[in-house]
């Protein structure tokens, strides 16, 4: 075997051994399951649920490290997420999450490699109806694209992990361009918040329509469930725009964040 092809071939073992370990889980929400969640003592673990927890109680997790738990475990009350680290080897622990009036049992236990991040979802992982979004958690959708934006000012342990990208892609218009910054994926809302700039290469303000904002992917379009942006682009400027893909028409859309996209910015 020559050299080039042993390289290759290494190069592909080693891409699906990732790909098989991935570190991000989704699972759909059910009170009959329990769900198993693997730990480390060098990263923290993220679990994300639809909505705000009501409360989370278990046996050998505390959020008091001088309580000397197996697992140590970070939420702020209010909140749809908690993060967790084993603290002793081999630690294993048991919390149920009193969630929507129901219980969810999960069971914890130190691995080689962590589950980084588990999305709990309350719908199908393919398929199933629409599910429209209100605007106040689409709103707090691009709220959190943007936390995400200043990392250096989030607690570590306490970081909802999101698959995220920087792609750069430039949408040209024949006076302004559209550049898109990040994209956000929101695994349980099924959600891709993008930050674009538009930058107007004219003397004159460029004005265009936020309702109408959109994201093209070959040939489909995907019109923004919500989008935080002024409605113009200031002369020989720049402004910034947030804006929602939520699922699709026939309900979940599973778009990842690194998919060839483009910006669709209609003028009045």
């Amino acid at each position: 075997m020559d050299l080039r092809r042993f390289v290759l071939i290494l190069i592909y073992v080693v891409a699906a051994a990732h790909a098989a370990a991935a570190p991000t889980k989704s699972y759909p929400l059910d009170e009959r399951t329990i769900y198993s969640v693997r730990l480390s003592r060098e990263e923290p673990t993220t679990c994300v649920f639809p909505g705000a927890l009501k409360a989370i109680v278990g046996a050998n997790v505390s959020t008091k490290i001088e309580d000397n738990p197996a697992v140590l475990l970070s939420h702020e009350a209010g909140t749809e997420y908690f993060s967790l680290r084993s603290l002793k080897e081999n630690a294993v622990g048991a919390p149920n999450v009193l969630f929507r009036g129901r219980v969810y049992a999960l069971s914890f236990s130190t691995a080689a490699e962590a589950d980084r991040a588990v999305v709990f979802l309350d719908e199908p992982l393919n398929g199933g109806p629409p599910r429209k979004l209100s605007s106040e958690i689409l709103r707090a959708l691009i709220e959190r694209a943007r936390q995400q934006d200043r990392p250096a000012a989030q607690f570590p342990g306490t970081q909802v992990f999101t698959d995220r990208a920087p792609p750069g892609s430039v949408t040209a218009y024949r006076n302004f361009t559209a550049t898109i910054e990040s994209i956000t994926r929101f695994e349980a809302e099924d959600a891709l918040v993008f930050h674009v700039k538009l930058e107007n290469s004219m003397a004159v303000a460029v004005p265009y329509d936020p309702q109408g904002l959109a994201i093209r992917r070959d040939r489909e379009f995907f019109p923004a469930a919500f989008a935080g942006a002024s409605g113009a682009i200031p002369g020989r400027g720049i402004s910034f725009a947030y804006l929602v893909i939520a699922g699709g028409p026939a309900g979940r859309a599973n778009l990842s964040v690194r998919e060839k996209f483009s910006v669709i910015v209609p003028r009045p």
